[in-house]
């Protein structure tokens, strides 16, 4: 029959060692709360098996948490990886709120285009819509490629100030 364990002095013999068995975990896990949890499970460990028993009491201290790692690195490879359902869920099409405001955006926009005088709209047109340069848009009109560049810039300008003003 064992003699009746002092748990003060296994507790203070556990205590001088916590620390550097603390930054151990730490290294080895990543995490601060599963590191702490792990040092606590050392010292159940410990506690249970008493020190009257051990002969070199930091290295059996090390074993026993480096058994708790090597514990919990096999369980996170035995669990399915959890997926992040939020981000499966998400849909990258636009929401109504957002087709509703785009829509009326686009009303604004048409409306805004009828104003400007023929010659700036078509200008702005061919550019943005079909791509045509500076130039091209120029010769279509029978105008310099830099009064073409000033029509586009003109419209621009005029777009952007009406838009600015609408709610």
């Amino acid at each position: 029959m064992r003699p009746p364990r002092d748990s003060d002095a296994q507790d203070g013999q556990f205590q001088r060692h916590a620390g550097e068995l603390l930054r151990f975990l730490t290294r080895q896990v990543k995490c601060s709360e599963l590191a702490a949890d792990l040092c606590q499970e050392t010292w159940l460990r410990f506690q249970r098996r008493g020190a009257d028993e051990v002969g070199n009491l930091r290295a059996f201290l090390y074993r026993i948490a480096r058994n708790l790692v090597i514990d919990h690195r096999r369980q996170q490879q035995a669990r399915p990886m959890e997926e992040d359902v939020s981000v499966e869920l998400a849909s990258e099409l636009p929401g109504p709120e957002q087709i509703v405001g785009d829509v009326q955006q686009l009303g604004r926009l048409q409306a805004i285009l009828q104003d400007l005088p023929p010659h700036l709209r078509q200008a702005l047109l061919w550019n943005r819509l079909d791509g045509l340069t500076q130039k091209e848009i120029g010769q279509r009109l029978g105008v310099s490629e830099s009064m073409a560049g000033r029509y586009i810039l003109k419209a621009l300008e005029h777009c952007q100030q009406k838009m600015d003003l609408m709610p």
